[in-house]
C-alpha cells in the first residue's frame, strides 16, 4: 500500500536487531534465539507506514550486515530512511529478548550505533511539515542520545508537530529506577501525549491514588497520557476528560510490539485528523470525546491485529486489516 499525500511523521531513536529466545524459560537457559528487526520507534515508524501515512526515520545503525538489513526491512516497508545514519565505526545495537510467553520475560542490550545519535544528525528542515514526532525512553539511556531526543521533542513542538513520547522504560539499560525517572520527566516536559504501561505509570508515579490522578499528575492541562492495558484495552486521561476502550478479543500469537502499534496507530490517525482539519496547528488541539473514542478503538484495533502474527515489524496491519475488523466488530 502507498502511503497518502497526508503531512508526515518523524520516528526518531533506537533501531536494532532483537533476539527472541526460544525455550528454557530465561535467557541464560533459552535452547535458540531468532534474529527479527527491532527497536520501538522503528516499529512505530513500520506501523505508521502501514497505516498509510507518510513516515521518516532517524536513528543509527553500524556498518554491518546488520545495519543494512534493518535499513532494507524499513525501507521495504515504506519508510523514508534518509535520516537513517550508517556509522562504518560502530556496530549495530543488538537486544536478546526472552518473551514473556516463553518463560521469564527479560532483555539484555549490547549497545552500538543507536547510542550515537546525536542532535547534528537531525537538522532543522527534518521537521519542517510533520504533523506528529514519535520518540521514546530508551535513548534517553545514552547520553548522546538523550540529548537528540530531547532536541527533537523542542524541534518538532516548534515546527507544530504533536509530541508523542513513549516511556517505554527497560531497567537494564540503567543504573537505578530513580534514574531513570529524571529521564523521563524531562522527556515528558516536552511531550504532547504520553504512552505508557501499568507498571511504568507505577515507576513514575507511584501507586497513591487512583489511575487517573496519577495520570494527571503528569501534566499540565494541554497533555493527554494514554495507559495501554494489553488484552483489557487502553484509557485515555486528557483535558477533555476520560476515555476508556476494552480491546478486541483475538487469537493472539505473539504480543511483541503490540503497544508500538498502538503507538503507530494514534501517529497515524492524529496526521489523518490534522489533514482534515486542513486549518489544524499540531499540538494537543481540542479533542472532542468522539474522536478520542475513535481514536482509542483503531489504536487497540491494530494492536490486536500485531498480535496474530510473530514478531514486531513483520506483524504490524495495514490500514484495510484495521478497517475491516472494525467493521467486523461495529456495535459489538
Amino acid at each position: 500500500m502507498g502511503v497518502t499525500g497526508l503531512a508526515g511523521v518523524l520516528c526518531v531513536g533506537e533501531v536494532l536487531i532483537d533476539f527472541l529466545g526460544e525455550g528454557g524459560g530465561s535467557l541464560v537457559d533459552a535452547a535458540a534465539f531468532r534474529p527479527a528487526p527491532g527497536g520501538a520507534p522503528a516499529n512505530v515508524a513500520v506501523a505508521v507506514a502501514r497505516a498509510g501515512v507518510s513516515v521518516a526515520f532517524a536513528g543509527r545503525v553500524g556498518g554491518d550486515a546488520f545495519g543494512r538489513r534493518l535499513r532494507t526491512v524499513l525501507e521495504s516497508a515504506g519508510v523514508d530512511c534518509r535520516p537513517l545514519v550508517t556509522d562504518p565505526q560502530a556496530h549495530t545495537t543488538l537486544a536478546f529478548v526472552m518473551p514473556a510467553s516463553q518463560g521469564a520475560h527479560g532483555f539484555a542490550f549490547f549497545r552500538g550505533a543507536d547510542a550515537g545519535l546525536g542532535p547534528d544528525d537531525l537538522p532543522p528542515a527534518l521537521f519542517s511539515g510533520r504533523a506528529a514526532l514519535g520518540c521514546g525512553g530508551v535513548s534517553l539511556s545514552a547520553q548522546r542520545a538523550r540529548a537528540a531526543t530531547l532536541h527533537a521533542l523542542r524541534a518538532a513542538r516548534a515546527a507544530g508537530a504533536l509530541t508523542v513520547f513513549d516511556v517505554n522504560w527497560r531497567p537494564a539499560l540503567w543504573a537505578s529506577p530513580q534514574e531513570a525517572v529524571a529521564a523521563f520527566r524531562e522527556a515528558i516536559a516536552l511531550a504532547d501525549v504520553i504512552r505508557c504501561n501499568e507498571a511504568e505509570l507505577e515507576l513514575l508515579c507511584g501507586t497513591a491514588g487512583t489511575v487517573e490522578a496519577r495520570a494527571r499528575s503528569l501534566f499540565g492541562p494541554a497533555v493527554a497520557v494514554v495507559l495501554t492495558l494489553g488484552e483489557r484495552g487502553a484509557l485515555w486521561v486528557g483535558p477533555e476528560g476520560v476515555a476508556a476502550h476494552p480491546g478486541f478479543t483475538v487469537n493472539a500469537v505473539d504480543a511483541i510490539g503490540a503497544g508500538d502499534c498502538f503507538t503507530g496507530t494514534l501517529l497515524a490517525w492524529w496526521a489523518g485528523r490534522r489533514d482534515a482539519a486542513a486549518a489544524a496547528t499540531g499540538g494537543p488541539a481540542a479533542l472532542t470525546e468522539t474522536e478520542v473514542a475513535d481514536a482509542l478503538t483503531r489504536c487497540n484495533a491494530a494492536a490486536a491485529l500485531s498480535t496474530l502474527r510473530p514478531g514486531a515489524m513483520g506483524a504490524m496491519p495495514t490500514r484495510d486489516e484495521v478497517d475491516r475488523l472494525l467493521r467486523e466488530r461495529a456495535g459489538g
